[in-house]
């Protein structure tokens, strides 16, 4: 780590405060992400984002002003989940809807083409506010659909 047995000491006795970059070299030492060391350092890293939520899913059509970090920055759209946002078609999967009730969590979506491998899909279906989440077989007809997108990933914050 290049730092003397004293600075080590001194950190490890709480007597320095680990600053950033002290988290992060003690990180990569150790060979574990530094959150794991202090959580609130992500809002310090350099290659986190301040990411800004698109949308809640219980209405589309109404843009947010809200925002969080993240490491991930290559999708276009962040939406806010509900407490009662499910995947439609888990049942069969699991005996009982996906939901993320009790859960803060954020919806990664992109355009289809842009992640044509994806396995759950969020569509907004006509005369619909809302954003529902279907397995990719379960998606219901192009002509009930408003918008479709891919879902890169649930985040739960």
């Amino acid at each position: 780590m290049d730092w003397t047995q004293s600075a080590i000491s001194h950190y490890l006795n709480n007597l320095t405060d680990l600053n950033p970059a002290a988290i992060v070299k003690f990180a990569n030492f150790l060979d574990v992400d530094p959150i794991e060391i202090d959580p609130e350092i992500e809002h310090n890293l350099p290659h986190v984002s301040r990411l800004t939520l698109s949308y809640n899913s219980d209405d589309m059509t109404r843009p947010l002003e809200e925002h969080f970090y993240s490491r991930k920055n290559d999708v276009t759209t962040y939406v806010k989940l509900s407490n009662t946002a499910q995947i439609e078609g888990c049942e069969e999967i699991n005996r009982e809807p996906v939901t993320t009730a009790g859960l803060t969590g954020v919806a990664q979506i992109c355009a289809v083409d842009k992640y044509p491998s994806a396995k759950i899909l969020a569509a907004r279906l006509k005369k619909e506010k809302k954003l529902r989440f279907y397995l990719k077989k379960d998606v219901p007809p192009t002509s009930d659909i408003q918008k479709l997108w891919a879902v890169v990933a649930f985040i739960y914050i």
